[in-house]
């Protein structure tokens, strides 16, 4: 299930997480620095802050941001991610995985909430990992389709330099990861038209990726079942990418 955009819900996932990951720590017998109650106790602090910025647009909530906090949007996002990373990170020291990934998940809902206030994504990493494991835990078509619209949401808070510094020949590249996840979740939602806005985007930003990507989707169409819909559009790319000189 997709967590909801929204500070009360991210909040009451976040207390019961720290209540299982404190009473780990107690349990502990090995020394784990920071306790977990400096992340959740500071995070609880940003959420009270962040509260203020709301207004009808970006550039009003970023106003009120930043008359609340004295800080940009942009450093109160990073601020949240970091306290999220060093929960999970200690969540993963004494051995809470599911606990870690849980947390991780959560910069998702976190960072569309300060996207939608006016921040820029300046760290995009963490981010697009989490969408991948939101990505790999769906199966219903709608839900994917609700998870490519937040995809679409962070791709564009990303900064315009972090974009124009991609390295279309790094695979761990965050900005090509999130374009080639966002069409494989396009194409996992049945939805023809979320399919052709991503497709596009994976022709037009990373044109030497795009035949492997359309002959792969091929391939998903010959040994999943999907709809007639979809496996003509993705034909339809793999005709225009992966035929005559395109074909390497």
């Amino acid at each position: 299930m997709l967590p909801k955009v929204d500070l009360s819900d991210i909040a009451d996932e976040l207390t019961r997480l720290g209540d299982e990951i404190q009473r780990a720590y107690e349990d502990s017998e090995q020394a784990v620095d920071p306790a977990p109650q400096v992340s959740l106790s500071g995070f609880a602090q940003l959420l009270d802050a962040v509260r203020a910025g709301e207004a009808d647009s970006h550039g009003g909530s970023a106003q009120l941001l930043r008359a609340a906090t004295g800080a940009e949007p942009d450093a109160l996002l990073d601020h949240g991610l970091g306290l999220l990373r060093q929960l999970a990170e200690v969540a993963r020291r004494l051995n809470q995985e599911s606990h870690a990934q849980a947390v991780e998940v959560l910069v998702v809902p976190f960072t569309c909430w300060m996207l939608r206030r006016g921040a820029e994504l300046q760290h995009p990493e963490e981010v697009v990992s989490a969408l991948a494991t939101l990505a790999n835990s769906l199966e219903e078509p709608d839900e994917l389709a609700e998870l490519y619209g937040l995809m679409d949401e962070i791709a564009d808070g990303i900064g315009a330099d972090r974009i124009q510094g991609m390295d279309p020949t790094d695979p761990t590249d965050p900005w090509l990861i999130l374009l080639i996840n966002r069409g494989i979740v396009a194409t996992r939602s049945h939805q023809p038209a979320l399919m052709e806005a991503a497709f596009d985007a994976i022709g037009e930003q990373l044109p030497d990726h795009a035949p492997y990507f359309f002959r792969e989707g091929m391939g998903q169409m010959e040994t999943l079942n999907y709809p007639t819909q979809v496996r003509e559009l993705m034909q339809r790319y793999f005709d225009k990418w992966c035929s005559g000189q395109r074909l390497h």
